[in-house]
């Protein structure tokens, strides 16, 4: 995958040093790098070209610094992590850029090595982060669909955990539940559609809220019938007997 690098710079000769020291990279389409000569460019570039990764700015610009340049990426919702460039005097901005953000600085004149090194080191903080992201969007995936079935400290265990759960099976004791409301089908023939879905997910959502204060698993709902388990597939851990209530007619 291609990495998008935007380079903020008014001094005319960084856009050509920079593309003759990574010519081979960019031939080989590990990087694309874009180039602005000022904050304000920069801002348009950026909502003008998805996807790009990290930017490389100077401090000291006309209309728009790298300091303001800074704060409006730090007041936005994305997520680019940007290196500073500045003189090797100016070390009060260079502490400013980075409480504003900044991942890392290189010092002026540019050490084309050490620029080189410091962008390598920051796609990998980006790679790293990008995974994190991914590895959390996950697991919320995972748990908005197991919490379905599963009581919620199940659920959070086997969306954190692939591990959790032995799936080449196992032998245990568990006990299972099935349920049902009396006499639904007369009750579907004679109440309103608008009436009986409220009625029936009222039921349900108070059925499966006994069943995950117990540590049980919702195997399957079918209309008004649950299949419930205990014991499966995590151990039960809570204690005291089940109650689901008195019996009675709807």
């Amino acid at each position: 995958m291609t990495t998008r690098i935007l380079v903020v710079d008014d001094e005319p000769d960084v856009e050509a040093l920079i593309l003759q020291r990574f010519r081979q990279k960019i031939k080989d389409g590990a990087i694309d790098f874009l180039f602005a000569r000022d904050g304000i460019e920069a801002l348009a570039a950026l909502k003008a070209n998805s996807g790009i990764d990290l930017v490389v700015t100077d401090i000291n610009m006309p209309r728009m610094d790298g300091l303001s340049l800074l704060q409006k990426l730090q007041e936005s919702e994305g997520n680019v992590s940007t290196i500073i460039v500045s003189a090797y005097g100016d070390m009060i901005n260079i502490r400013t850029a980075m409480n504003r953000g900044a991942f890392d600085f290189v010092t002026k004149p540019i050490d084309f090595l050490d620029l080189e090194t410091t962008i390598a080191k920051t796609l990998r903080h980006i790679e790293f982060l990008r995974n994190a992201r991914q590895c959390q969007a996950a697991a919320e995936r995972a748990y908005a669909s197991l919490s379905r079935y599963f009581s919620p400290n199940l659920a959070q265990r086997l969306a954190s955990d692939a591990d959790a759960v032995d799936l080449g099976g196992q032998r245990r004791e568990i006990a299972t539940l099935f349920t049902d409301i009396t006499s639904f089908t007369a009750l579907v023939e004679t109440l309103d559609p608008s009436v009986l879905g409220p009625l029936l997910n009222e039921y349900l959502t108070g059925m499966t809220d006994i069943v995950f204060a117990h540590d049980g698993t919702v195997a399957k709902i079918v209309g008004d019938a649950l299949h419930v388990l205990f014991g499966a597939p995590g151990e039960r851990r809570s204690s005291g007997c089940l109650r689901i209530g008195p019996r009675r007619r709807l």
